[in-house]
């Protein structure tokens, strides 16, 4: 477990959040889950408690449309991250993370068990809990701020979420916050979350995953094919994954310009971003974690147009077969 804050750090964030007239851009991890929003809208309360105005920012899509509703007004999205004249926090991101231009964060607060070192900023706190939301319930109980309904209810689902309901992968942090959290939470609010109401697309996508998958022992992978909508994908992957025997479920998805692929896992063995990162690592950026993870690659890399309609066969095959492969190679391999 990572350090608590002491003295200095207590005395440093708060120099950096408290500055009355300054502006605090924080950004989320790309295609942010329950953990990088509800970590991201915490460090916006706290700035916002000591009178310092705070925008949260995400890069890709939230997949759980739920998230979106309760949030509101309170997170923004934007095509990338980019330098600015305000402030720049990091929440559930690090500045390695990133690749093209290079910035510099004035804050970095997240969880992590890869490599710090490099990373530049005026303040950092990175620790070895598996939630982001667990660190910032830290510093929420310790700058004495305000935690309403919705953002304690936001903080417990991040953790539950996480932790598989504190089943698997947590630490003593995350029991202490989820303790302290529990008492302020929206019971029907969390429920809300939990079972998320579900679109036709996604039984129309699913119909289409169940005629085009491939089982090998205990894995799946399948494709819904070429979609507008791409973010019924992990829910199609949740229900993938009830089919009886199967431990882990690969689905991708194709839209105009980029592959969506997506990959959720029972086995607590593997570590899906890292299986990912293995096998289109070259390809673009893998978000996630131990559990599921994501990642978007550009459809320039198979050379091929998808709104060429007699091309769409042969591209969707294309890059079913060279996905599968490198998928099914790396599975095998861990």
């Amino acid at each position: 477990m990572g350090k608590r804050l002491n003295f200095w750090k207590k005395r440093a964030f708060k120099k950096l959040v408290s500055q009355q007239g300054e502006g605090l851009i924080i950004y989320t991890r790309n295609n942010p889950d329950s953990d990088s929003l509800a970590g991201s809208l915490a460090l916006k309360r706290i700035a916002e408690h000591y009178s310092m105005d705070a925008t949260i920012y995400y890069t890709g899509a939230i997949q759980n449309k739920t998230l979106i509703n309760i949030l509101g007004d309170d997170v923004k999205n934007t095509p990338v991250i980019s330098k600015s004249q305000k402030d720049i926090a990091f929440v559930d991101l690090l500045p390695t993370e990133l690749t093209g231009e290079k910035i510099t964060p004035t804050i970095v607060i997240g969880h992590t068990l890869g490599n710090t070192e490099n990373i530049r900023c005026e303040y950092q706190d990175i620790r070895t809990t598996d939630t982001t939301s667990s660190i910032m319930i830290d510093y929420l109980k310790t700058f004495g701020v305000a935690i309403d309904k919705r953002l304690a209810t936001l903080l417990l689902f991040a953790i539950r979420e996480k932790t598989k309901t504190l089943v698997t992968k947590f630490t003593l942090e995350d029991i202490e916050a989820y303790w302290y959290i529990h008492r302020s939470m929206d019971k029907e609010l969390l429920n809300s979350l939990e079972h998320p109401s579900t679109k036709i697309e996604t039984f129309e996508d699913l119909s289409r995953a169940i005629g085009n998958k491939i089982i090998k022992g205990a894995s799946l992978f399948t494709t819904v094919g070429f979609v507008k909508d791409t973010t019924t994908i992990p829910k199609v992957c949740k229900y993938m994954l009830d089919i009886e025997g199967l431990s882990t479920a690969l689905v991708f998805a194709v839209d105009a310009t980029k592959i969506y692929v997506y990959v959720e896992s029972k086995n607590m063995e593997l570590n899906m971003k890292n299986i990912l990162k293995k096998a289109f690592g070259d390809w673009g950026d893998v978000a996630g974690g131990t559990f599921h993870a994501s990642i978007s690659i550009p459809l320039g890399v198979f050379g091929i147009a998808a709104d060429v309609d007699s091309a769409k066969p042969l591209l969707l095959k294309s890059i079913s077969d060279s996905i599968s492969s490198r998928y099914f190679y790396v599975l095998e391999a861990e």
